[in-house]
């Protein structure tokens, strides 16, 4: 009987725990604008294009989940 009480103490425990530590990730991919009018020009006629135009950095938001 102890035992029984035991094991249930402790998967109710591991449950709480694992419950309490779960967050939220959120994946954003900024994008900013970097080219100027002459590059866009140069990339128009030009075989070999050197600007894209645009730089992206990539953010990962790692937030924990609050209770209510």
């Amino acid at each position: 009987m102890k035992k029984k009480i035991a094991l249930l103490i402790m998967v109710m425990a591991i449950g709480v725990t694992t419950f309490a530590q779960q967050v939220v990730v959120k994946k954003v991919d900024k994008e900013k604008k970097t080219t100027s009018i002459p590059q866009k020009i140069h990339n128009t006629f030009s075989k070999h294009k050197h600007y894209n135009g645009t730089k992206t950095k990539h953010v990962v938001k790692v937030e924990k989940v609050k209770k209510p």
